[in-house]
């Protein structure tokens, strides 16, 4: 493991609309989890898990703007923790955004990652050797670990 960073979220977090957006975390999670990123490569988390809508499979959840909700509320959380994991290591950010100058709960204030029609996160991987996300939203904790990955040949520990 090279770096990780995990933020937290609760059944209240989101009101009533708290089942879907912890929902919506956990499919985002999926697509993410396992990810390799090669050396010299960039990564898009729009071009992994966008477009925000339900035929994606998101549900609607809180977001921040707007009517205050809408499909894919909460992968906010997931781009911002995984914005924070990328930060420890030598990975250039190419593209990222705040929500407001208000910031989000779960970080401290300018640390969070905002997605969506107009905003992504993305970063190329600087290191010499690809890395792999491993993503696990479990018991209200999000947590994004980074690996060196394993080259062609290598065991993958599990």
């Amino acid at each position: 493991m090279l770096y990780g960073f995990t933020t937290y979220y609760n059944d209240q977090t989101g009101g009533k609309l708290a089942r879907g957006r912890a929902y919506n975390i956990e499919l985002a999670a999926s697509w993410l989890d396992g990810l390799v990123i090669p050396p010299r490569e960039d990564f898009s988390f729009n071009r992994v898990c966008a477009p925000y809508v339900k035929s994606k499979g998101y549900d609607i959840a809180p977001i921040i703007g707007g009517s205050g909700k809408g499909y894919g509320g909460g992968v906010c959380q997931l781009s911002t923790t995984l914005y924070n994991a990328a930060l420890g290591l030598p990975l250039k950010i190419d593209q990222w955004e705040v929500h407001s100058k208000r910031g989000v709960d779960y970080v401290p204030r300018h640390f969070d990652a905002m997605v969506g029609l107009y905003s992504d996160l993305a970063f190329t991987n600087m290191l010499p050797y690809a890395i792999r996300l491993e993503v696990r939203p479990q018991g209200g904790a999000l947590t994004v670990l980074i690996y060196r990955a394993p080259e062609a040949g290598q065991a993958r520990a599990k």
